[in-house]
């Protein structure tokens, strides 16, 4: 298929063949195309693809690339993302999530030349707390940032955020478990245009879920707390608050209030638990 698009679809800008059978040779061939194709989007998470081929088609579109994906591309390397961020400082968009070669270093060396970033996916990786201020004072546009399952992650780069990224969007710290209160009260203090909020697995309890429904209100539509330990009262005040609130996940949580009491203060919020 991606040899077809590269020779016939001159007007295809994006391409998203994640967790297909999708490998070096197809993605050789989009950048081996003569015809005019210029990628806007690339999306490749999940494949079997190697540093030559996509380093290639980096080269091959680098005017046009604006999104790159490849989390869980396991056998790319440090040596292909140095290409990716010397050849493209304008992209916009990047997911290296599971990247088990990823480190501390090219991360910083990533980040201070990718100025432009406004979505950026880190699932998994050894991060710290020292590395991500770092990254977020060189990458302050940020709109969207997934920091899911990385160990290294605590209340710090909540105050980091707040400090250097105050209109972010976005953010996912599902799985960090040295995220606690501390953390959300600075975030929300000092993020007050959040939308979007996943906490699921975190140690964030009451009083986070409490101060997110003081500061937070006009603008959070999703809400994860899944696992977590909070009051029915709680979940209440964040439904009663957050009037904008279309979606709150809740697996996992014991003491829910009922969907009769939800409705009463909310009635647009779709809650997600277990039976």
């Amino acid at each position: 298929m991606l040899p077809l698009i590269g020779q016939l679809c001159h007007h295809v800008t994006s391409v998203d063949v994640s967790w297909s059978g999708a490998t070096d040779t197809g993605v050789k061939a989009l950048s081996d195309c003569w015809s005019g194709l210029q990628l806007k989007s690339v999306v490749l998470n999940g494949c079997h693809v190697t540093d030559d081929p996509l380093i290639k088609l980096v080269i091959r579109h680098k005017e046009s690339l604006c999104r790159l994906e490849v989390f869980g591309c396991q056998f790319l390397t440090p040596s292909c993302l140095q290409t990716v961020y010397e050849t493209c400082p304008g992209l916009q968009h990047l997911n290296i999530g599971q990247l088990p070669k990823v480190d501390a270093d090219i991360l910083t060396a990533m980040t201070s030349r990718l100025k432009c970033l406004s979505s950026l996916n880190l699932t998994g990786l050894q991060v710290t707390d020292a590395t991500l201020d770092t990254l977020l004072q060189n990458c302050v546009k940020l709109q969207s940032l997934t920091l899911s399952c990385c160990p290294g992650v605590s209340d710090l780069t909540l105050h980091s955020i707040s400090k250097h990224t105050p209109c972010i969007r976005s953010l996912d710290v599902s799985g960090c478990k040295a995220v606690t209160d501390a953390g959300v009260q600075a975030l929300a203090l000092g993020c007050r245009r959040l939308q979007k909020l996943d906490l699921s697995s975190t140690g964030t309890g009451n009083k986070g879920v409490n101060v997110l429904a003081n500061y937070c209100s006009e603008h959070l539509h999703t809400v994860k707390l899944s696992f977590c330990h909070i009051t029915s009262e709680n979940i209440l005040k964040l439904c009663r608050h957050c009037k904008r609130l279309k979606m709150l996940h809740l697996y996992g949580c014991v003491r829910l209030p009922a969907e009769r009491e939800i409705r009463e203060v909310n009635e647009t919020v779709k809650v997600y638990a277990l039976p």
